[in-house]
This record gives structure tokens, sequence and C-alpha cells, in this order.
């Protein structure tokens, strides 16, 4: 009985506690939230207060702010280039290089030792022709074997003098080919590898760092190659230095005038009010940055692409006009040829792609394709646009070059004949040598025909079957 009593007393108070401790933390509950609901009508109010106070001028407390930063640097206390001199160019290589020069001495007092030659270039070397010297007995037959004409007017001429200038005769036949169509035309850049540098506005051109590229010079994309001063006068440059300083203080105070208005819960139209201080803010930014290009120290002349300076104007201290071309800049690897076409049906009927031959007046035999041409006319002439595959070294823009285009309905009979066995007589015609005997030479005035870069055709002058001079053409010049 008395551990029964015990264990109802012992539920009897754990029931009281629970039923206490519900009932303080149900008080408590109730008590936080009556006294959080009246901080935030205080609050409330006193901020509606605070801010009633403020506009009406009888609140002198100061708002709390973040300073504001321009992203632009103050102008006024950059100083003015048109005022300060020049800074001087750096040396040249050239100089920096004499200048290096007397240290090259040893301490020892001894002059410094020669630099091996630089190791000529392999594809020099093979493409240089290889001198053989010449046998004394070939030289003592020159004193007896004399080269003469014959009075029927062909030339006599000794073996002796045919190896010495190794002449070379091949038998002509006769056949049928397709005409060809020589146009005349010069070396082009490509539209896509071809760069031209303007100033864009009135300045003075001053060097890099690096120094300014000359003619032949290799230059990369994106590099500079001159630097523009601007040329402002003195009262100019004051305006536009007052106007920018007036619209950077515009800007200041209209973006502070944005972040206080931001603190404000209970102006009317507030929002609004914002919309319209931010593009004032926007306009003022545009006015100031209309005048900054003005107050810049120098413009950058970079290189479009890479290439070759084919030509330049740039002398230091020289003023350049807007618009005026500084550097004109090609890609020597990727030249045209520009040819026109008096009969536009020629230029109608060739294909894209068209393979041909190209001759230059120095003799290189360049192979072309064919790109286009245009619907409009040029002097009376149709522009035919050729691509030069694999350009030769030392190929000029601007040079003459003729284009034989294979023709693509008329044939023609003659004789075939390499192109280096045709030479131009005193009277100036066209002739060709004929080898009769084993020692004698006769001359015969041709008419030829192109057909392409390499190979004429022979109309008329010359028979089928002879033998003709094909190499050492030059001696036979010689001898006339």
């Amino acid at each position: 009985m008395p551990e029964r009593r015990v264990g109802l007393l012992g539920s009897a108070a754990q029931s009281a506690g629970a039923a206490a401790h519900s009932l303080y933390q149900g008080g408590s509950w109730a008590l936080w939230s009556v006294a959080e609901g009246a901080a935030a009508v205080y609050s409330g109010v006193g901020q509606a207060l605070y801010e009633t106070a403020y506009m009406i001028g009888s609140n002198q407390t100061p708002l709390s702010r973040s300073e504001y930063v321009d992203p632009v640097a103050d102008l006024l206390n950059t100083p003015d280039p048109a005022a300060s001199n020049a800074p001087a160019a750096p040396p040249g290589p050239a100089a920096a290089a004499a200048a290096a020069a007397p240290a090259a001495v040893t301490d020892a007092g001894q002059p410094p030792q020669a630099l091996p030659a630089p190791s000529p270039d392999p594809t020099e070397a093979q493409a240089a022709p290889v001198l053989k010297p010449i046998e004394p007995g070939l030289l003592a037959n020159l004193l007896y074997d004399r080269s003469a004409r014959n009075a029927d007017g062909s030339f006599f001429v000794p073996k002796s003098l045919q190896r010495m200038f190794e002449v070379r005769t091949a038998r002509v036949t006769e056949t049928e080919v397709r005409a060809g169509i020589k146009l005349n035309g010069r070396v082009v850049p490509d539209p896509q590898a071809h760069g031209q540098v303007e100033a864009g506005l009135l300045g003075r051109i001053e060097p890099p760092e690096t120094g300014m590229p000359v003619l032949g010079d290799v230059v990369r994309k994106g590099q500079i190659l001159a630097n523009v001063v601007p040329v402002v006068g003195v009262v100019d440059r004051s305006q536009v230095r007052r106007e920018v300083a007036r619209l950077t203080h515009e800007i200041r105070l209209t973006a502070e005038g944005i972040e206080m208005m931001q603190q404000f819960r209970f102006v009317p139209f507030r929002e609004g009010k914002i919309v319209q201080m931010q593009i004032r803010l926007d306009g003022l930014r545009q006015e100031r940055a209309a005048l900054l290009p003005m107050l810049k120290t120098q413009e950058s002349l970079r290189s479009p692409i890479d290439g070759v300076i084919a030509a330049t104007t740039a002398v230091a201290g020289r003023v350049a006009q807007p618009g005026e071309t500084v550097f004109d800049i090609v890609n020597p690897q990727l030249l045209w040829v520009e040819a026109t076409v008096p009969d536009p049906t020629i230029a109608a009927e060739a294909e894209r792609g068209t393979t041909a031959t190209a001759r230059t007046p120095e003799g290189q035999t360049l192979a072309v394709t064919y790109v286009g041409s245009g619907p409009a006319v040029r002097q009376q002439s149709t522009p035919m646009l050729f691509r030069i595959e694999n350009p030769p070294k030392g190929l000029r823009v601007g040079r003459p070059a003729a284009v034989l285009l294979a023709g693509q309905h008329r044939a023609q009979r003659g004789l075939p004949l390499h192109r280096s066995a045709i030479s131009t007589g005193s009277d100036g015609v066209q002739q060709v040598w004929e080898q009769t005997d084993a020692e004698t030479f006769v001359p015969h005035a041709v008419q030829t025909q192109d057909i392409d870069a390499q190979t004429v055709l022979v109309l008329s002058g010359l028979n089928e079957g002879a033998r003709v001079v094909v190499r050492g053409v030059s001696l036979m010049a010689q001898l006339q």
C-alpha cells in the first residue's frame, strides 16, 4: 500500500509540472509576440517621423552613404600633352648594336674573335649552278677555232664553242593545238590579305617603343606600328577640359541623388523619380564619352593582318590628316593577277577553277587559277581575276603579268617550241636558229603565237623536222 501511494503521488507531481511548463511557454510566446509587434509599430512610426522631419528641414542629421567612385579618372589633374614635349624615340636596333660594339673587346685588350660565317641555305645551294673549270685543251682550241659568217648568210660555229656554251638542239614536229588567249594584267594583292592603316584624327605621328617598321618589315596582326598624338589648339583643349569637368561634376551629383532617393520609402512617386534620374545619368555619361577622345594622349595604329610593309608614309613628327593612309600591308603569299579582256565573251565563257599560266617580264612562270569577273566594264574592258598558286619569292605587287588562257573553240596547226628557243634579231624580229650541219647554223625569222607561259607555236618561217637550238641561244645572238 505505501508503495502504491508513492507512485500515485509521483504521477500527480509530474502532471502538475507538465501543466505548469506548458502554461509558462504559452505565456512567454504571447508576451514576446506583443513585444515584437509593439517594436515594429514603434520603428515604422519613428522612420516616418524621421523622413518627414528631414523633408521639412527640421532634421539636420546627415544620411549615411557610400563614397561614389567615378570610373573615369579626374581629367583635370592629368598633364596637358600639347604643352609637354614629345618623348624622344628609343634608339633603334642599329644604334644599340653600334653602342654595344666597343664593349666586345676582351679584358686582356685583345680584339674579339671573328664570328663563324653563317652556313648557306641548302635550298639556295641546290638552286645555284655548279661552275666547272674549263679544260686547258678547249682554251687552246679557241685560238684556232673561231666562229665566222659564211657567204650564204649562215654561221660557222666550231664544236669547241658549242661545248663551252652548252648548245642543245631539238627537232620540231607539226601538230594541232588549241590557240591560247593572251591577257595583259598586273599583280594585285588578295583583298582578304591586304590591309591599309589610316589615321583616324588630325595628329602628329610618333614612333612606338619598338620603333616604326620600314619597307619590307614583317608585321603581325594587332602589332602597334605608330602612334598619333592629337593636335588640338590650347583654347579648344581648355574648353573641352572645362566641359568634361562640368559633366563629371553633374554625373557625380546625379549618382549620389539616386543613392539617397533609394533610402527613402515614403517619397511620393519615388520609383518614377529614380528612373528619370538614371536616364539623366546615362545621358551625361554619353556626352562625356563623346568628348573624351579629344583629350586622349595618343591613338595607336595597329596592323589589321599578318604581312609585309609594302608602302609607308610614316615619318616621326609629321602631321597626318584624318583618313590618310600611313601603312600599306600586303601578304606576299596571297597574290592575284588582274587581267583585262577587250572581248566580253571570253570572260563569259571562262569557268571558275580553270587553270592557266602567266608570265612576268623577268621570265617567271606562274600557275594561276581563274577566280571570276565582274559585270562592270573598266575602260571598255572586262576585268578578270586569277589567283596565283604558290607565288615565287620576289614577286612584286603592281608588276605586269601576261595570262595565257587556253582557247575553248579555236584550234591552230604549227610547230610547238619552247620559249627559250625564240630570240630577237638586230632588226627586232623574232627568230630561231636551225642547225643544218654539225658546225653550221642558219637564223630564220618566224611568226609565233603563245600557247602558255613556256611554249609558243611557230606558225610560219620554219619547216617541219628542222633541228632548232633550244639552249645556248645567247651564243648565236653574240655571233650576229
